[in-house]
């Protein structure tokens, strides 16, 4: 039993399942990337022989054409998604809750500033400042949000790198050439903190050079322009309703997988064609270029497939535990970090080195199941999960309900008229 709504309220909104499994795997694949890169603590590994060989180039197989650059993009579209079902939901009930969102972007914002305290590869702070743009566009016209997006999933900074590599946009200063990193002389490498130094070195690392270092990678790389993108193309997916209803859309989700999956081949063939026929140079520039707009077709194949599998209703999927995991997706976010900064950092257990891609692979998905179960335990009690309930609570600032409503012992328990007239009450009962 959930918390009873009041009379003359409307109904509370059903909840899109699809989606929070979309979350759940999206979560699985940032942990992967995450275990993989051992938290950005870069250190070189050992050599490994025989199976285990084997299998680290197996596991880096998956870890490049599987996971990287790929989970984040849909857990960035699927931010701008429930940005946009939160703000409609309100609507619906004559809300205008853009300022209150505002307020959830700060609370977000300096969540991630704690979280950073422990990864300086932390999206949450990304996420805060950039959502401010979706409450700006939220009102806007749908051809002017198209027009955007596609101008933000362009990939501008790569493709005017190319364009200047090619002797096309002279005026373009590459992006190569503004990256400065800081002198070694400046103080101890984060290697040398996560690896040997105490928590609070590392931490003071986080919040100072770590923070200048995500956003400068993110400025430059173009990925600050990408996520934007596809906040936006979540939102104009939540106007158009593509997830409603999904599993009486097989058709459309069929079309999308297949323009989507030759869109993603296609690119894919050119990148390694051009690549081998332009000069090293040019040549890496177009293949970064051509890479970022695979991930993207890629993402959206993912997305469709997904759909597809999890609607089908004969096929025996585990939908349950991950909608489970979808719903504590910021718990399970920091709690995993929680986990493998203590498992691989010096002021923790310092295991990096002793754990190889398969192993890292594997304790990745390990977590990740251990997170599902616990969250299907929770949600079976309460309402929402931890850090889901608090910021929640602190973006309506007053006091959110947590625990489910369960059965009392003692109430009267009315059974159903058929079963009563087949178990009559004997006289003086």
């Amino acid at each position: 039993m959930t918390a009873r709504i009041p009379a003359g309220a409307p109904p509370r909104a059903a909840r899109i399942t699809i989606l929070d499994i979309l979350r759940a795997l999206a979560l699985l694949g940032i942990v992967i990337v995450h275990a993989h890169d051992h938290f950005n603590l870069y250190l070189p590994m050992p050599p490994a022989e025989g199976w285990q060989a084997a299998a680290n180039s197996a596991a880096d197989w998956a870890y490049e054409h599987l996971f990287v650059s790929k989970s984040f993009l849909l857990f960035s579209f699927l931010f701008g998604l429930s940005f946009f079902i939160q703000l409609d939901r309100q609507e619906q009930k004559g809300v205008d809750f853009r300022k209150r969102f505002m307020w959830r972007l700060a609370l977000l914002f300096l969540l991630g500033l704690a979280h950073t305290l422990f990864y300086d590869g932390d999206i949450l702070t990304i996420f805060g400042v950039l959502g401010f743009a979706l409450v700006a566009l939220y009102k806007r016209g749908t051809p002017l949000l198209v027009i955007l997006c596609l101008l933000c999933l362009m990939q501008p900074v790569a493709f005017m790198d190319t364009l200047s590599r090619a002797g096309l946009a002279d005026l373009w200063p590459h992006s190569s050439g503004w990256f400065h990193p800081a002198s070694p002389a400046a103080g101890p490498s984060r290697e040398f903190l996560y690896a040997h130094g105490s928590w609070g070195e590392a931490a003071l690392w986080n919040l100072t050079q770590g923070q200048a270092g995500k956003w400068q990678f993110f400025l430059l790389s173009g990925r600050i322009w990408q996520t934007l993108g596809l906040f936006i193309l979540g939102m104009l997916a939540g106007r158009w309703q593509v997830f409603v209803d999904a599993p009486n859309k097989r058709r459309l989700f069929l079309r999308m997988l297949g323009i989507s999956g030759t869109l993603f081949l296609a690119l894919l063939a050119a990148r390694l064609l051009l690549t081998s026929r332009l000069d090293s140079a040019l040549g890496t520039d177009a293949g970064h270029l051509l890479h970022q707009w695979e991930n993207l077709a890629y993402t959206a194949a993912f997305v469709s497939a997904a759909v597809l599998l999890f609607t089908h209703p004969g096929l025996p999927l585990p939908s349950r535990l991950l909608s489970s995991a979808g719903k504590c997706t910021l718990t399970c976010y920091v709690s995993q970090t929680l986990v493998f900064t203590f498992l691989f950092f010096g002021w923790g257990l310092g295991l990096a080195q002793g754990m190889g891609p398969w192993a890292c692979l594997c304790a990745a998905v390990a977590v990740f199941l251990l997170q599902a179960w616990a969250c299907r335990l929770w949600l079976t009690r309460f309402l929402y999960g931890p850090l889901e309930w608090l910021w929640r609570t602190a973006t309506m600032c007053r006091m959110q309900p947590f625990r489910k409503r369960m059965p009392q012992e003692g109430r009267p328990f009315f059974l159903p008229a058929s079963v009563k007239a087949r178990f009559p009450r004997k006289k003086g009962e």
